[in-house]
């Protein structure tokens, strides 16, 4: 009983109010953590459609199906690829449109995606993560049908936003974008505009609104509708990113 009092304790500290009306981080970045960010090279990458695939394998509303029902599946080996990032020294910055003041499953957004990530496999390690969502628009957390309304407000706005994480990321510990995950045009307009090299940029998925290779970046095609990651992590990220690990 004490262990789960002391637990939800902890809980309440990382993910406070105060902390999410003040930052756009879903937990407190303490002294120690971002010195551990300080000054690294990092790995952006968007969620929806993105480490988690279509659920009708098509864009528009499914993209935003966790808000409304809180189920998303990590395409396949999307874990295994940022695992390794990870392991190579990069930072890894998480984000996405979510309506961070909104609930799902019971929980706060924040702490329901953090456990998504968690439990699916990904790195969550503090002082090596961050996971970036902002309050959402009334057009959206008020919406009937709240994915849909999440997509077409991210296709009006999402690259202001994303580009704005981007940029806060940079400001605050220095990091430096090398690669970023995308599935739509708008977050490539905003890794670009953030200074992302345009060959780094990943786009996946074989429908919806992505063009893929969209404005010099590099498409992850699948054999069939969400094409997983398992060959871009084979032929890419294994042979050609470096290890960025500080040897002494």
């Amino acid at each position: 009983m004490l262990k789960k009092l002391v637990s939800a304790v902890l809980l309440s500290i990382i993910v406070s109010p105060a902390v999410a009306e003040e930052t756009d981080y879903c937990r407190q970045v303490t002294p120690q953590a971002a010195a551990m960010l300080k000054d690294r090279p990092a790995v952006v990458t968007d969620i929806d459609g993105v480490l988690g695939q279509y659920i009708l394998l098509d864009y528009g509303p499914t993209n935003g199906a966790f808000l409304d029902i809180g189920v998303s599946y990590p395409r396949k080996d999307a874990a295994l690829m940022l695992n390794i990032y990870h392991r190579r020294g990069y930072a890894i910055v998480y984000m996405a449109g979510r309506p961070r003041q909104m609930e799902v499953l019971g929980k706060s957004m924040c702490q329901a995606t953090l456990d998504w990530l968690q439990e699916n496999g990904f790195p969550v390690e503090e002082g090596d993560t961050l996971l970036l969502l902002r309050n959402g628009d009334a057009a959206v957390t008020e919406a009937k049908d709240r994915g849909t309304a999440m997509a077409e407000w991210m296709g009006d706005h999402g690259t202001a936003l994303i580009k704005s994480f981007v940029e806060e990321a940079k400001g605050k510990f220095g990091l430096d974008p090398r690669y970023g995950y995308v599935d739509s045009d708008v977050v490539t307009d905003a890794f670009i505009d953030a200074g992302l090299p345009a060959k780094n940029i990943f786009t996946i998925g074989n429908k919806g609104i992505s063009r893929l290779g969209y404005r010099g970046s590099t498409p992850i095609i699948g054999p069939e509708s969400n094409p997983g990651y398992s060959g871009h992590t084979r032929d890419f990220v294994i042979p050609q990113v470096p290890d960025e690990r500080k040897v002494p």
